[in-house]
């Protein structure tokens, strides 16, 4: 009876240390499958409710850099739908309105570069000579077709100024096409919040979606923002 005692006592004293014991190496690790390994394994342990919430903020994270790298609407609502009220919630419900708000920014830019300008338009044969413009009416019309047009491409869109900034010293350090660019923090007021775009100009739509192109394939997130959307 006595020795059947001390063998269970040893028993759960090995078991004690073999529990603290992976507790250490799965705080050593700190990652999202330490804590899962950890809690299949003693899903009883006092240490349980600490690896639950570490695991949870760490998904967090995981999911929140997925969605940001990503910066697409649907990538923030599916952050959402996960995370309603995640450390990030505000931040994507932020980014979320102003995809929502910016018509023609709602997703990536083509990858192609134009080839080149499109084919003059031809008058249609039923166009008789007295409908077209006068020679002034012409040379308006050349006047206007001649000023200068900006073409962007935006960076992502942030809930401050100055998270705006930190991100375009930021991509400007780590990416060569974004040298010699001059960035544009374009407020954006709606009734929730007041959203950040940040922006540089461009000297043609060509070079606009050749730049979002590298930078998309560099892991930067960016967008085409025709001048009709501004």
């Amino acid at each position: 009876m006595l020795s059947g005692l001390l063998a269970l006592g040893i028993a759960v004293v090995l078991a004690g240390c073999g529990e603290m014991q992976d507790w250490r190496s799965t705080q050593r690790a700190d990652t999202l499958e330490a804590y899962e390994t950890f809690l299949d394994r003693h899903p009883e342990s006092a240490y349980a409710p600490v690896a639950q919430r570490r695991a949870a903020d760490l998904l967090e994270q995981r999911d929140w850099q997925i969605a940001s790298q990503a910066d697409t609407a649907e990538a923030y609502r599916r952050f959402l739908d996960t995370h309603p009220k995640g450390r990030w919630a505000r931040e994507a419900r932020i980014r979320l309105q102003n995809f929502m708000t910016t018509p023609g920014v709602l997703g990536p830019p083509a990858l192609e570069p134009l080839e080149g300008p499109p084919p003059p338009a031809m008058l249609p044969p039923e166009v008789e000579p007295a409908e077209i413009k006068p020679p002034e009416a012409a040379t308006d019309a050349l006047a206007n077709a001649q000023q200068p047009v900006e073409h962007r491409i935006q960076l992502g869109a942030f809930s401050s100024r100055e998270l705006a900034e930190d991100a375009w010293r930021s991509a400007r350090a780590r990416h060569r096409e974004l040298q010699g660019l001059v960035s544009q923090v374009m407020p954006t007021r709606s009734a929730a919040a007041t959203v950040y775009r940040l922006q540089a100009t461009v000297v043609s739509e060509a070079r606009a979606r050749e730049a979002c192109r590298v930078l998309v394939g560099s892991g930067q997130p960016c967008v085409y923002v025709p001048p009709a959307t501004r």
